[in-house]
């Protein structure tokens, strides 16, 4: 690497000291913490709130529960504390050696029979300590359309307006400093993020120079714009930061902002306890029982049993429990104690196409150091910075800049007839053969909203997050428009892990808006002045051109998961399916509440962290 190129990269690598020293000091991991159980012997008798799953949701619930020292929460978590250093450093998007839980899909008809990953954290802190670190908070038009389903009268909050301060309240934003934000024109506005909760949302303190070509190309396409902060709830180009803390460049998640360091002793927290069923009684929730070292216990809950155990197992614990479709809940033995069909359905994920372009003239901007092994002189500098000051490049995590474009922008001429057609569908003939008239209702309020918000400017449909040295990644589809379900295995309901059927392409909207999302994709690198850098297509391959060519090769590239599954225990009205209402509590039971991804009625357009943090700091304050 030239002398020039050297100097370039050391102005881009701002200190870490100066970066810190607005936040104060850290505070270490070896402070009096909240009481973690080591057998249920040590239990109390009872607990105020019982809360079945110690990830995003549950830990941050657990916190704010527990700033009245006079209230007791015991957190059951079927995962084990994690080794810190398989989980704190950033580089990359992470170690990937975090305790994960996979499990496998049903066979996907509409994708050529395969099955695919269904991949969940697997320990204290969840999925918040698994994750990419991507702090995207999607559209306000998301959030809008979740009390849109309530009217506009009655949405107690569960809209865009309602939702923004705890947004605010659930996370503290850091600038990025201040050489990288005149370099490579990075906006951002504080007035949308907090200053004072425990999770940090940190720029890191380098960006690669193949950055500008990438972003600059977003804007040579029609309808393309930028946004001045990725927390305005608005669609377009914009920087988003890290889930980061600003002192030691480490992942900031739900176990070392809501848990460790608080010194609660009103706060339990018994690991590799998975949650077995709700205890009922004529509908009212009065414990959990639970597993632990293959023997079954019970614990009561004075106040309230919330769970938290996400979009998978959160409906497996309402089944089993007797809650659900009556049609699932006979199936496998369990009597039904509160028929409600929602339970399990609605199911919904992020997903992708495998559509892949090389840029072999990024190397000449910059070496092919993706990984840091390419050039092993820029790994040496770059170990150096971080180990003199947390500066560089290890201070990056997946990447900070995307275009996260409205379908008006990706398909001009056709977004208008492909809202018609899905305004216009018999949409519950796109649902499984017997799904209950409720969830088919819900599912048709929810594509009349998706119609509309196909009509916008302001709403995501598409991420295309670029990396520096290779260019833009595949499309993401941030609406799905197909529905799913999670339902307990009759074969064995408790033992066995809940079967998964994302049912991926069901409605055939969506397999044109992934072929709309190739074209684009394609526009991006071939018409653009990436041109220049050579792009090459590496798949679906140029021998596959037209709109009926690559409709059939999404079947072979697509994924149905980009691991953000929600919505089944919708937060709808109950002639829609719904499974809780805006208080979180599961019709008609008492004192049973669901405060994870599980409720989000539709997906926001971004990735689900922030989200359910936003949905947790809320249902606090709820349930309080």
């Amino acid at each position: 690497m030239s002398t020039s190129s050297w100097t370039l990269l050391s102005r881009l690598a701002v200190s870490s000291a100066l970066v810190s020293l607005g936040h104060g000091i850290a505070i270490p991991r070896s402070v009096l913490q909240a009481r973690q159980i080591s057998d249920p012997s040590e239990l109390l008798e009872a607990y105020d709130y019982v809360i079945v799953g110690g990830g995003t949701a549950g830990l941050t619930v657990a916190d704010r529960l527990t700033e009245d020292n006079k209230t007791t929460v015991l957190v059951l978590e079927s995962g084990s504390f994690a080794n810190p250093a398989d989980v704190l450093p950033v580089t990359g998007g992470g170690t990937f050696r975090q305790p994960r839980m996979q499990l496998t899909s049903t066979p996907q008809a509409n994708l050529n029979g395969k099955t695919f990953p269904v991949i969940l954290g697997h320990m204290v802190g969840g999925s918040s300590g698994v994750n990419a670190m991507m702090t995207a908070r999607g559209s306000a038009e998301d959030y809008d359309r979740w009390g849109q389903l309530f009217g506009e009268e009655d949405n107690q909050g569960w809209n865009w307006d309602g939702l923004l301060p705890y947004f605010k309240k659930a996370m503290t934003i850091n600038p990025p400093p201040a050489d990288l934000t005149k370099r490579f024109n990075i906006t951002y506005d504080v007035s949308y993020w907090g200053t004072e909760s425990p999770v940090h949302a940190t720029f890191p303190s380098f960006q690669y120079p193949g950055l500008d070509p990438l972003v600059s190309a977003f804007y040579e396409l029609p309808g393309v714009e930028s946004t001045q902060d990725s927390g305005s709830g608005g669609a377009g180009v914009y920087w988003f930061p890290t889930f980061m803390d600003p002192v030691n460049f480490e992942r900031s998640y739900a176990l070392n902002a809501h848990y460790e360091n608080l010194g609660r002793p009103n706060y339990h927290i018994l690991a590799d306890a998975p949650g077995r069923r709700v205890l009922l009684e004529d509908g009212t929730a009065t414990g959990v029982e639970f597993e632990k070292d293959s023997e079954i216990f019970q614990v009561s809950a004075s106040k309230e049993v919330l769970l938290a155990a996400g979009a998978v197992h959160t409906p497996k614990l309402l089944q089993v429990s007797g809650i659900g479709p009556r049609k699932v809940l006979e199936s496998a033995g369990i009597e039904t104690i509160v028929d409600l069909p929602g339970v399990g359905q609605n199911f919904q994920d992020h997903s992708s196409v495998g559509a892949a372009i090389e840029l072999p003239g990024l190397r000449d901007i910059h070496p092919n150091a993706n990984d840091l092994s390419a050039d092993p002189e820029f790994r040496q500098w770059a170990e150096e910075l971080w180990a003199a000051n947390r500066t560089g490049p290890y201070s990056i995590a997946f990447g900070n800049v995307a275009a996260w474009l409205p379908l008006t922008a990706i398909t001009p001429d056709n977004f208008e007839s492909l809202a018609d057609e899905l305004e216009n569908q018999d949409h519950a003939s796109y649902l499984a053969d017997d799904a209950d008239p409720t969830v088919a209702k819900g599912y048709v309020a929810q594509m009349l909203g998706l119609a509309k918000a196909m009509r916008s400017k302001d709403t995501v449909f598409s991420r295309y997050y670029v990396n520096a040295t290779t260019g833009a990644t595949r499309p993401i589809l941030n609406q799905p428009f197909s529905r799913g379900s999670v339902n307990i295995d009759p074969a064995d309901p408790f033992g066995n892990p809940p079967i998964v059927d994302y049912r991926a392409l069901s409605n055939p909207v969506e397999r044109q808006v992934m072929v709309e999302l190739i074209k684009w994709y394609r526009r991006y690198n071939f018409e653009t002045s990436l041109k220049s850098l050579g792009p090459i297509e590496v798949a679906p391959g140029t021998n596959i051109e037209n709109d009926e060519d690559l409709a059939i090769w999404v079947s072979e590239g697509m994924n149905p998961s980009d691991y953000h599954p929600a919505g089944t225990a919708a937060m709808m009205p109950l002639e829609l399916g719904g499974v809780v209402d805006q208080t979180l509590s599961v019709y008609n039971t008492k004192n049973l509440r669901v405060v994870d991804a599980s409720i989000m009625p539709v997906l926001p357009g971004a990735n689900t962290c922030q989200p359910t943090y936003a949905v947790a700091e809320k249902a606090s304050i709820q349930i309080r």
